[in-house]
């Protein structure tokens, strides 16, 4: 039965890779007068090989993961994106880093400088001869401000009097009443400090006698010139008031000595030595060596009581000096038990 026609025509049946390798005969059609030329089995062959090794290759390089792991342009862009950002905040971290660094190393300088600062401050303290020197300059240094008001105070006040005891156009001496009276304050304010600083109780009547001064450069600088000019309260305050400033001067000074001289007592008692010498103990020891030995007869005394320097030298292995010290130090303390 013969394939069935389409318009008087054979029908082509599909043509495959499968169905390519069967022979076929060469057809001729009544339309076509020319053979149709068919491909030789050799072209086939190649192609097909052609087509197999793609067909290899692609399947060799679709399961490459390379293929899932290649990022498109987009992506690529992204990652940049995050890769910039995270620069950027590491580059931010690092310079709070460097400046919490600089910052802790500036803090550090700071500390350390407070820390030398009470180290030495705490050592001045603990030092009796370093903390009296310190408060010896300070002691010093306020004590010459109330003499330089004073000093002042006389310049001003020596004018004054002699306006008011001689006049205006008197004669010279009138300058020289003032300052005699101011002088002996300063002498007394001086003996004072001296006092103090000596550890010494400062007299109660320099207390009076300053206050006598004081009141005597008051008394010269307002009476005459009131009595010669008139009372006018403007006047009176205006020379009144350098009196005022010396009395508190001295005042002044006198809170210095009595703040000042317990401190100074108390640094001095500091500074006296609290413990026995090595040569005392020596002593001390020695001594007891010797009367007990005195006791028990191994030490023979002499008509006056004095125990023999050669016999302790001899007993204990002592030398000259050592044994010299223990003879005097039985005699001194058994001369206080029995003076007679």
């Amino acid at each position: 039965m013969s394939a069935p026609t389409t318009n008087g025509h054979r029908a082509h049946e599909p043509v495959t890779w499968s169905t390519s390798l069967d022979p076929v005969e060469p057809v001729t059609t009544p339309e076509s007068p020319l053979d149709l030329v068919e491909p030789t089995s050799a072209d086939q062959v190649e192609a097909l090989a052609r087509e197999v090794e793609e067909a290899r290759g692609l399947v060799e390089l679709q399961d490459d993961p390379a293929l899932q792991e290649a990022l498109s342009r987009r992506e690529r862009q992204l990652e940049r994106r995050v890769t910039e950002q995270i620069r950027r905040a590491r580059r931010k971290e690092r310079r709070r880093t460097a400046l919490a660094e600089v910052a802790g190393t500036r803090r550090d300088r700071q500390e350390s400088r407070w820390v030398e600062r009470a180290r030495a401050s705490k050592d001045r303290l603990l030092d009796p001869n370093r903390r009296l020197a310190a408060t010896y300059r300070r002691y010093l240094g306020l004590s010459a401000i109330p003499p330089t008001l004073i000093a002042f105070g006389v310049v001003f006040m020596s004018a004054t009097t002699h306006d008011g005891v001689v006049g205006v156009d008197g004669p010279w001496w009138g300058y020289v009443l003032e300052p005699m009276a101011s002088l002996l304050l300063v002498v007394s304010l001086i003996i004072g400090f001296t006092a103090v600083q000596n550890n010494r109780e400062i007299p109660r009547g320099l207390y009076i006698l300053d206050a006598g001064l004081a009141l005597a450069s008051l008394f010269l600088v307002v009476v005459p010139w009131g009595l010669r000019y008139g009372f006018d309260l403007g006047s009176t305050f205006a020379h009144v008031l350098p009196s005022l400033l010396v009395v508190a001067a001295v005042v002044v000074q006198h809170l210095l000595h009595s703040v000042f001289r317990p401190i100074f007592a108390e640094l001095y008692e500091e500074l006296q030595p609290s413990r026995l010498s090595d040569q005392t103990s020596d002593t001390v020891v020695l001594y007891e060596r010797t009367r007990r030995a005195i006791a028990a007869d191994e030490i023979p005394l002499s008509a006056a009581g004095s125990p023999s320097r050669e016999a302790i030298r001899k007993k204990f292995g002592v030398g000259k000096v050592r044994s010299q010290l223990a003879g005097d130090a039985y005699e001194l303390v058994q001369r206080s038990i029995d003076p007679r």
